[in-house]
C-alpha cells in the first residue's frame, strides 16, 4: 500500500491494522509511534532546520560556495565546488530542502548560459541527476533531519535493543558519503564527459548578488547549529578518542541539544524579534512525514516482538538458504541489495524488508560470528542511495519532473552511482564498521 497509494492515509491505516494486534492496543500503539523518540527527534531537527533556512545561512552557504576563488578557476572546479555545496546542505538538511534551495540556483545557471528544457543537452541533465544524487548520498552520512537514516537507527534499537550511536555511525557512514560523491563526480568528469564550455561565460557576480556580510541573525542561529551538531557528535566519538569523558558525554541524550537551541533561539532577538519564532519552527514540522515514520517503526518493533514471532519465522525460513554462506558475504549481500532495491521503491519499505532478513539472520545463524551493528549500517546507509527512478524518493522524483533530463537517463545515471556506492560501501564501509562495532 505505501508502494501503491502514498504513505499519508496508508499510515493511519498501518496504525489502525497495529492496534488491532492483541498484544498491543491503541495505546502502546500511540505511544510507539508519535510518542517514538525518534519521531520527536526528527521533529526537533526539523524544527532546528528551519533557523538555517529562515535566516539565509543555507542560502548563503550555497551561493558561497558557488562564486569562490576555488570555483572561478574553471568548468570543473565550479562543477566540484557546486558538489561540495549540494553534499554539505544536504549532511545537515533535508535532502528535500537542499533539492529547493539548489533548483533555482541551477536553473538561473542553465538560463543564463543559454540552455532550453527538451533540447537533450547532456550538461543540465548531469547536474540535474546529479543535484538529486548528491543529496541522497549526503543524506546517508548523519542522521540529522534524515528520517530514513532514523529508521535503520532505530529498527536496530527494535531488533536488538541496542542503540546505534550518533558518533559511531557518522564515523563509518561519513567517508563512505565522501568517497561516493567524490566516485561520482569522477564518472561525470571521465565517463559521461558533458560539454561544459558554456561554463567559461558564467557570471558569478550575478549569482552572488548584493549579498551583504553575514547578519547578526545568521551568525547566531549558524553558531547555534554548530554547538548542537558537536553535542550530537561528541558522545559517539569520544567513546574512541577519549575514553575518560565518554561516561559524562553519553548522558547528552540527542534530544536535548535541539531542544536547548530552538528555545534558545526563540529567546535571542535581534531587533526586537526573535532569531527564530517557535512558531516558525513548528510551521517546518511535516506531520505526515511523522505519522508514516511513527507508523514504520512501530511496525518494525511488531515485527521484532518475540511474542509474535514474525522475526524468529523469517530466520528460521530464510535461514535454510544461508547455510552455507559465510557472515561476510552475507553483508556483501544484503549491503547490495538494500542499494539495489531502494532504487525501485521506496528506501522505507526496502529498509523494512532488509532489516527483516538481516537482523534475525544476525542474532540466529550469525550470532557470535558478526555484530548485528555491521549489517544494520550498512543497510541504513544503502537505503539513501536511492538515485535512479522517480519512486525511490522525493528528490529523484523532483529531479524527473524538472523537464531537464529523461527517465532513461536519470536510470542511466542512477544506476552507475549506485555502482559506486556499493563499491565504496563494501571497500571502505565495512572496515571501518567492523573497527569500530
Amino acid at each position: 500500500m505505501w508502494l501503491l497509494v502514498g504513505v499519508d492515509w496508508t499510515s493511519l491505516a498501518v496504525i489502525l491494522a497495529l492496534a488491532l494486534i492483541p498484544e498491543y492496543g491503541m495505546n502502546k500503539v500511540s505511544a510507539g509511534t508519535l510518542g517514538n523518540g525518534t519521531v520527536f527527534y526528527l521533529m526537533l531537527c526539523f524544527m532546528l532546520a528551519k533557523s538555517l533556512q529562515a535566516t539565509g545561512v543555507a542560502h548563503r552557504l550555497a551561493v558561497w560556495f558557488l562564486t569562490s576563488s576555488f570555483s572561478r578557476k574553471g568548468a570543473w572546479c565550479t562543477i566540484a565546488m557546486i558538489f561540495v555545496s549540494i553534499f554539505v546542505l544536504s549532511s545537515g538538511l533535508s535532502s528535500s530542502s537542499t533539492i529547493m534551495i539548489f533548483l533555482p540556483i541551477l536553473y538561473e545557471i542553465f538560463e543564463s548560459l543559454g540552455y532550453e528544457k527538451g533540447k537533450g543537452d547532456a550538461f543540465p541533465a548531469v547536474m540535474i541527476a546529479s543535484l538529486a544524487i548528491v543529496c541522497q548520498i549526503a543524506q546517508a552520512t548523519t542522521p540529522i533531519s534524515h528520517a530514513m537514516t532514523l529508521i535503520g537507527f532505530s529498527s536496530y534499537n527494535s531488533y536488538t535493543g541496542n542503540t546505534m550511536e550518533f558518533g559511531q555511525y557518522v564515523m563509518a557512514a561519513m567517508p563512505v558519503g565522501i568517497l561516493t560523491a567524490v566516485g561520482w563526480f569522477l564518472v561525470c568528469r571521465f565517463v559521461w564527459k558533458p560539454d561544459v564550455s558554456r561554463l567559461s561565460r558564467l557570471d558569478y557576480d550575478a549569482i552572488k548578488g548584493n549579498q551583504g556580510p553575514l547578519t547578526r541573525q545568521e551568525k547566531i542561529a549558524a553558531a547555534v547549529y554548530l554547538a548542537v551538531v558537536v553535542l550530537w557528535l561528541a558522545p559517539g566519538i569520544s567513546k574512541y578518542i577519549c575514553p575518560a569523558v565518554y561516561p559524562a558525554l553519553n548522558k547528552i541524550q540527542q534530544c536535548y541539544p535541539p531542544i536547548a537551541g530552538i528555545i534558545l533561539l526563540h529567546f535571542i532577538k535581534v531587533e526586537g524579534r526573535p532569531v527564530l519564532s517557535y512558531k516558525d519552527a513548528v510551521s517546518a514540522v511535516p506531520l505526515g512525514t511523522l505519522l508514516f515514520m511513527g507508523a514504520l517503526l512501530h511496525l518494525g518493533s511488531a515485527l521484532a516482538n518475540t511474542e509474535i514471532g514474525v522475526a524468529a519465522w523469517l530466520s528460521d525460513t530464510i535461514g535454510v538458504y544461508c547455510n552455507g554462506i559465510s557472515p561476510m558475504v552475507f553483508v556483501v549481500i544484503i549491503a547490495a541489495l538494500s542499494v539495489i532495491l531502494t532504487n525501485f521503491m521506496s528506501n522505507s519499505v526496502t529498509c523494512a524488508i532488509c532489516m527483516a532478513i538481516a537482523m534475525p539472520l544476525s542474532l540466529g545463524i550469525y550470532d557470535g560470528m558478526i555484530s548485528p551493528l555491521l549489517p544494520a549500517i550498512m543497510i541504513t546507509i544503502g537505503i539513501n542511495f536511492a538515485f535512479a527512478t522517480a519512486p525511490a524518493t522525493p528528490p529523484v522524483a523532483i529531479a524527473a519532473d524538472s523537464g531537464w533530463i529523461s527517465a532513461g537517463k536519470l536510470f542511466q545515471y542512477g544506476m552507475a552511482a549506485g555502482l559506486v556506492g556499493i563499491l565504496v560501501m563494501l571497500a571502505v564501509g565495512m572496515p571501518i564498521v567492523n573497527m569500530v562495532c
